[in-house]
């Protein structure tokens, strides 16, 4: 399924872009939930987990289509992003969100349909790359890539997440993260931490060393069970 949000102040253009998707969905068998959003104000504040991509006007009273794009980004690096807008000399400042494209009001469904198709093959070709980790956290929608995060730390009803070498903190009970990450390499080394088999640099007495530089450490009572975890994982002896 390819979930879509359509965020635009003006209920014609949503609706003409609701009955786009509609008709692509028929034309090409795509499995697509679409979910619709009169303002970006709400579109953060209600933001979906799982959310592929978003069909986003730019122009609209309050927060404008780039502002929300830049909050989205900082919490959602991969959700796909596509404009909806008569103002194309904006688009430089897309290139900043990482937007997917632009699609031109009035919508033309040539336009349109091109434009989608394209983009779901790229949301099809980095589902094929990577698993997400899906997290709710504070009333909002986490996604992010598995294949990103090195270790996952436990601080009371918190969860850190190291992603690219940056310590993120999220809201989350750490069974919920396991049962998620359960299959895709990650092992519990000490009461408080999971890391990825991947992300490891070399294992000492007390601790593990990261290739992203960072240590955790290994407690001596999960010591024989992780290390036979990697061993099974990786089909020999680490």
């Amino acid at each position: 399924m390819i979930r879509i949000a359509v965020c635009d102040d003006e209920r014609p253009v949503r609706e003409s872009i609701v009955k786009a998707l509609g008709k692509y969905k028929t034309e090409t068998g795509t499995d697509i939930e679409v979910l619709e959003f009169s303002d970006a104000e709400t579109l953060l504040t209600s933001y979906p987990s799982g959310l592929d991509l978003i069909l986003l006007d730019i122009y609209m009273p309050g927060m404008d289509g780039m502002e929300a794009a830049k909050a989205i980004r900082e919490f959602d690096t991969e959700v796909c992003i596509i404009f909806i807008t008569t103002m194309y000399q904006r688009a430089i400042e897309g290139y900043k969100v990482r937007a997917f494209g632009f699609i031109r009001k009035p919508v033309s469904y040539e336009e349109f349909s091109h434009e989608l198709g394209d983009a779901i093959k790229n949301i099809e070709r980095s589902r094929e790359k990577d698993h997400y980790l899906n997290i709710r956290s504070s009333g909002k929608s986490f996604r992010i890539p598995v294949s990103r995060i090195s270790y996952c730390e436990v601080r009371g009803h918190y969860v850190s997440l190291c992603v690219d070498g940056e310590v993120r903190e999220y809201r989350c009970p750490i069974r919920e993260l396991e049962e998620q990450l359960s299959g895709y390499g990650f092992f519990r080394c000490h009461a408080s931490y999971l890391v990825a088999a991947e992300a490891i640099q070399e294992i000492r007495q007390n601790e593990i060393l990261l290739k992203d530089g960072n240590i955790v450490p290994i407690s001596q009572r999960r010591r024989k069970a992780f290390m036979s975890a990697l061993s099974s994982y990786y089909g020999d002896t680490f």
